[in-house]
């Protein structure tokens, strides 16, 4: 099954990739002027940084309205500009790597769309469209939402959501990949009909190394603890489901307070904030 069409220099300055069934000529009315996107009057700003820029727009596809966030990736400095031309721009290479992702069971933001300049324009920016999780909170704020909950709803939304993540994080490492951000951030979750699902996302953090694979599996995990020791919400109880589900997933059978060990040695896991702790046991 075709998932995208290939790119084409399609553009003036520009090259497009793009899911299965786009026209050619709405293609190149992407390439040919992706910032407009961002000046769209019914876009919504999610995230100005530094380097980037990302809205929550709809884009018409064949006909129809996708929902997606449009992220326009940079650079810091004219050096990093530099490097980043000569290699893969990092929307095409998150465009590819996504719907890698997708069809090994990953739970990703699935690519729309990805504009990257051609070689006589390496200096510009590149652009990614993933679709958008409509209802889905960053980790941090998926479990502050949760706190105004019931008991009973709480305590399995927080279960479940540990098991889910661990399962998510084992497939990732099962399948030889890595992701060095494992931030609250880069983690959504949303409830619906009763089911929690998470995804990974900013696949700028995410590669398949080569060398020293579990060494890069403890630093992921060493990440997500540090992010998740800010959250008061997060119980021990909550991280031995996680590591459990994680270890399962991943076809290891260490003991989880063997890697709660390791973890502990490769993090400088932070005080956790001064205020109340949610049971979630």
């Amino acid at each position: 099954m075709q998932l995208f069409a290939h790119s084409s220099p399609v553009g003036r300055g520009f090259r497009a990739l793009a899911i299965h069934g786009i026209e050619a000529d709405e293609l190149a009315s992407f390439a040919e002027a992706p910032e407009r996107i961002l000046d769209d009057p019914s876009a919504t700003l999610i995230k100005r940084g530094r380097s980037a820029l990302v809205v929550h727009v709809a884009l018409t596809i064949s006909g129809t309205a996708i929902q997606t966030a449009y992220k326009r990736c940079g650079s810091r400095t004219q050096l990093r500009r530099l490097v980043r031309g000569i290699r893969t721009s990092a929307a095409r290479r998150n465009f590819l790597l996504g719907h890698q992702l997708l069809s090994l069971g990953i739970a990703t933001p699935r690519p729309v769309l990805a504009v990257f300049p051609r070689w006589h324009n390496l200096l510009s920016p590149s652009f990614l469209a993933t679709e958008w999780i409509e209802g889905a909170l960053p980790l941090d704020a998926f479990t502050r939402t949760a706190v105004a909950w019931g008991s009973a709803r709480r305590r399995a939304a927080l279960r479940e959501t540990a098991r889910q993540l661990g399962r998510l994080i084992g497939t990732l490492h099962k399948h030889g990949y890595s992701h060095r951000d494992l931030k609250s951030a880069n983690l959504l979750v949303r409830e619906i009909n009763g089911e929690i699902e998470v995804f990974l996302v900013d696949l700028d953090g995410a590669s398949r190394p080569r060398f020293r694979i579990d060494a890069a599996r403890l630093k992921n995990l060493a990440r997500l603890q540090e992010a998740s020791s800010q959250i008061t919400a997060v119980t021990s109880t909550l991280r031995c489901r996680f590591l459990n589900a994680y270890l399962r997933t991943l076809g290891r059978h260490e003991a989880w307070k063997t890697i709660w060990r390791r973890l502990q040695k490769t993090s400088r896991i932070p005080p956790r904030p001064v205020g109340g702790r949610v049971d979630a046991h």
